[in-house]
């Protein structure tokens, strides 16, 4: 049996094309702008959502709101025409899914991957992923001790670290090999924290990092104890204006005044050490956005003359109306 499916059954509202209404025909109201826009907030929260958590989440919901508003629109509508279709609808609600939310994010996830990767080819020789776990090791490892304690015994709290992290690689083993296969690749694609990678990460390699870390942490602390007037090379004037304002805000606590200087230093030791985490998330995100660039494109193309035209719409002409209309009058007949 052929099918004549319609253009407009599957030609999604990002990509159709509109035509100046002095032709006299067709423009499709959604493809306005700045409403048209809202169709790429998602897209746009998966990429920022390594930096920005909170509002990667709260872009989904405008783009939501589109994609509902789309799909009820190609439902009650055959361009300005009153023609409610219950497969129009559905064909657009199969395409969005496809092109606007599971594939654009597969991608934006795939780029964030991808860059993480790439960090191998630094010096270090690890991901920014195994770079990022481990700075939240070593910052967990700090909130349980003072580092005032080991000023003087520096190799003290690297044998220390080095201890818990083979602990934390040895017990991270474990739990994977107890993991199914589908929850590992889950979590892999969708956490955003990944201890794991930590886990399987050449051992030298974590050490060599982790001690690098561990040495920069100290030569702040002593630089700031020595003179806290100086910046301390490693820092950012941001950040060494950050820890003056910490240390300040402390003097007119009573809570901190006697310790103000030490509880200022040990707390801007970890902010710094976190910059260095949001410094890989913002690589990650670039390479979320730069996947998305390229993938965009191809991802509407796929979708609508592929997996639509070859796939979907068939299979859906067959709930056509008249079609079911007919097998119904039959059956009723031969009954």
């Amino acid at each position: 049996m052929k099918i004549n499916i319609s253009p407009n059954l599957i030609n999604n509202s990002r990509t159709f094309t509109s035509v100046n209404n002095e032709n006299n025909e067709y423009t499709d109201p959604l493809m306005k702008w700045p409403v048209r826009g809202l169709a790429y907030s998602n897209e746009l929260g998966a990429a920022i959502s390594e930096v920005a958590p909170k509002l990667g989440t709260l872009l989904w919901f405008p783009a939501m709101l589109y994609f509902g508003a789309d799909i009820y629109d190609k439902y009650k509508n055959e361009k300005n025409s009153y023609n409610p279709s219950a497969i129009r609808g559905t064909e657009q609600a199969v395409f969005q899914m496809l092109a606007s939310v599971i594939l654009p994010t597969a991608a934006v996830i795939g780029g964030q991957k991808i860059a993480s990767i790439l960090g191998r080819l630094g010096k270090d020789g690890l991901s920014l992923q195994s770079k990022e776990e481990i700075i939240n090791f070593l910052q967990g490892h700090m909130t349980r001790r003072n580092i005032a304690d080991y000023k003087d015994n520096v190799d003290g709290f690297k044998e220390g670290f080095k201890d818990a992290l083979t602990n934390q690689r040895k017990k991270m083993k474990t739990e994977m090999k107890i993991t199914s296969p589908i929850k590992s690749i889950r979590n892999y694609i969708f956490n955003k924290t990944h201890p794991e990678a930590v886990a399987f990460a050449p051992g030298e390699k974590i050490l060599a990092f982790a001690n690098k870390k561990i040495d920069e942490m100290f030569s702040i602390y002593n630089q700031l104890q020595a003179d806290d007037s100086k910046k301390p090379k490693e820092f950012s004037k941001k950040m060494f204006d950050k820890y003056t304002k910490i240390k300040n805000k402390f003097l007119t606590d009573e809570t901190y005044k006697d310790t103000a200087k030490s509880d200022a230093i040990d707390l801007i030791v970890k902010k710094f050490q976190k910059s260095k985490i949001t410094n890989a998330k913002i690589l990650k995100t670039l390479g979320g956005f730069i996947a998305l660039g390229f993938a965009i494109k191809p991802i509407d193309s796929f979708v609508e003359h592929t997996i639509m035209k070859n796939f979907v719409a068939p299979r859906l002409a067959r709930f056509d109306k008249a079609q079911v209309d007919n097998f119904r009058s039959k059956t009723i007949k031969s009954a």
